[in-house]
């Protein structure tokens, strides 16, 4: 009987508990970082399909990180691998480099920021290969920057073509 009344006492309902949280900032992006983020990303596209190598490096933050999902020859599961942007340059004529056609371009773009740090979602369409053999595709980056010493950089970049995704 009493294991049955300290069940009872400790199911009944409690009192909710009140919080005060801090104001969620706004989504809104102020126009000034809006623009500056965006020349940024949109002259990262720039270089990328250009394979300008060292001004794509000069994007990022040292150390920087891009990760996407990817199935390497012969392995028989897609892992999701970070590759530091150190990295990244170093393999790129193995990749984009590769082709006689690579080209990236975004298509819209999404941009949550404040004065030093932003995030942008950005749509993108992309084509690689030779000429009579081009692959086309679409997809997603996910940015963030941060401002450090009145510079917007890139700390990371994750990104899935849309075949990546289930629909």
């Amino acid at each position: 009987m009493a294991l049955l009344v300290a069940v009872l006492v400790s199911c009944r309902e409690r009192a909710p508990v009140e919080m005060t949280l801090p104001a969620a900032p706004s989504d809104a992006t102020p126009d000034s970082t809006r623009d500056q983020v965006l020349a940024v990303i949109e002259q990262y596209y720039a270089d990328l399909s250009a394979r300008d190598w060292p001004s794509v490096a000069d994007h990022f933050w040292p150390g920087a990180t891009l990760t996407t999902p990817w199935q390497a020859p012969g392995d028989t599961a897609v892992r999701v691998i970070p590759t530091t942007i150190e990295r990244f340059i170093e393999q790129a004529p193995l990749g984009p480099g590769s082709r006689a056609i690579f080209e990236e371009r975004m298509d819209s773009a999404r941009v949550r920021g404040s004065p030093n740090l932003a995030q942008v979602w950005a749509w993108y369409s992309a084509r690689f290969g030779d000429p009579g053999q081009v692959m086309d595709w679409t997809g997603t980056d996910a940015f963030t920057l941060i401002r450090h010493d009145g510079r917007w950089r890139i700390t990371a970049l994750a990104y899935v073509n849309d075949g990546d995704v289930p629909q």
